[in-house]
């Protein structure tokens, strides 16, 4: 039986057709649609190349760049949020691009996204983006309407793929030791449990390599351990996702939150999820995380997501992740990104969003005067330099 084409790509007719009369189209799809290799290459083949793809993760990058690769693919470019950014303060290095492609929009977690989308709108307003597409990728959920508003009614695709029954599982007690618990837990679901590849979910790379030890210690026939975090090499990073496994064998991949992009969902059975994300101290994740990483057993088959948490744990859990430029002290930290892209000024900018108003975003800028960030001209000081780099 031929393999089912990838979700994504029976919604590429509407996309090029709203692509003809709107600037911005905003594509709702979730994870495992395969949006981040096949859109790209999709685009490039229907005249929109070169094509410039973003990703807020470093390690999203390098796997969507390695899969556009196996299929010699020219006229596709990717890049990080953070390098496409550095392009949009210096609007002569957009020259030549046809299309860029904004993926995991919905991803607010670093301060990246936020900045990079109230360029894109001050670009188009200004014309330095020439007549550039652009096409913003998200997983679904409230950022698509606030997408559309932000870009004065961008059309939305949606491929919001079905997935199968996932059984979840909660822990019976707190979890003491978060590596044994990892350990125990793979160990447990290897001797008992039917074929099928594990994803684990842990917060720092230092957890994971731990947890690698631990697991390499116990000594399980068949149990081929992996891990994968943002900073791998591209070399090693194709070594831990596509070395073969022993036949017979389990493959379990130890990793951060990059495994959200849902760049290893093909093949995972079972989930087994800390609950934690990383932070300094490590915290707890959201309910709409929880529901994102434990979906990922399901995509090829029915699954199982093993939740090194109690179920009360989980219930005081925030319905949704708060964006980080809602956090404390965050705002800050944005208006400095802001004034180090945009040092030229960009007539236009935006706030996406709505919560920092025009009057909030002038009074921070009025604190970075006072504290000596910002000269009373409003450029950036020798101090402020020093604190505008990017938080990633």
């Amino acid at each position: 039986m031929a393999p089912r084409p990838p979700a994504i790509y029976h919604q590429m007719p509407a996309i090029l057709r709203y692509l003809k009369d709107h600037r911005v189209v905003v594509v709702s799809a979730a994870p495992g649609s395969d949006k981040s290799s096949v859109l790209p290459r999709c685009l490039a083949a229907s005249g929109y190349g070169p094509v410039l793809c973003a990703q807020p993760r470093h390690f999203a990058c390098v796997v969507a760049a390695a899969k556009v690769g196996e299929k010699r693919d020219s006229g596709i470019e990717f890049t990080t949020t953070r390098l496409l950014l550095d392009k949009f303060g210096s609007p002569a290095r957009l020259v030549g691009y046809t299309a860029i492609v904004i993926d995991e929009a919905h991803d607010r977690t670093s301060l990246g996204t936020d900045v990079v989308l109230g360029m894109v709108k001050a670009a188009m307003a200004t014309g330095t983006m020439g007549q550039c597409k652009v096409v913003v990728c998200t997983a679904g959920g409230p950022a698509d309407g606030m997408l559309r508003t932000f870009f004065g009614g961008a059309p939305i695709v949606s491929s919001l793929r079905a997935g199968h029954p996932v059984e979840v599982r909660y822990s019976r007690g707190p979890m003491l030791d978060m590596v044994d618990a990892v350990a125990d837990e793979v160990a447990a679901i290897h001797a008992s449990q039917p074929p099928g590849d594990v994803l684990v979910f842990l917060p720092e790379n230092a957890d994971i390599i731990n947890a690698h030890a631990e697991l390499e210690l116990l000594d399980q026939p068949g149990l081929a351990a992996r891990y994968i975090h943002d900073n791998l090499p591209a070399e090693l990073t194709d070594i831990m996702l596509n070395s073969p496994v022993p036949d017979g064998g389990r493959r379990v991949v130890l990793a951060t939150d990059v495994a959200e992009t849902a760049v290893l969902v093909h093949g995972i059975t079972y989930v087994v999820d800390t609950g934690l994300v990383s932070e300094q101290p490590s915290a707890w994740i959201s309910k709409e995380t929880a529901a994102a990483r434990a979906a990922i057993a399901g995509f090829s088959g029915p699954g199982r997501c093993h939740r090194l948490y109690q179920k009360k744990q989980y219930d005081g859990f925030d319905e949704l992740t708060i964006p980080h430029i809602r956090r404390d002290g965050a705002a800050v930290k944005f208006a400095l990104m802001v004034k180090r892209h945009t040092a030229d000024g960009m007539t236009g900018f935006e706030v996406f969003d709505p919560v920092l108003k025009p009057a909030v975003m002038k009074n921070i800028f009025g604190q970075l005067v006072n504290g000596g960030y910002l000269d009373k001209q409003g450029n950036l000081t020798d101090k402020g330099r020093l604190e505008a780099y990017d938080e990633d």
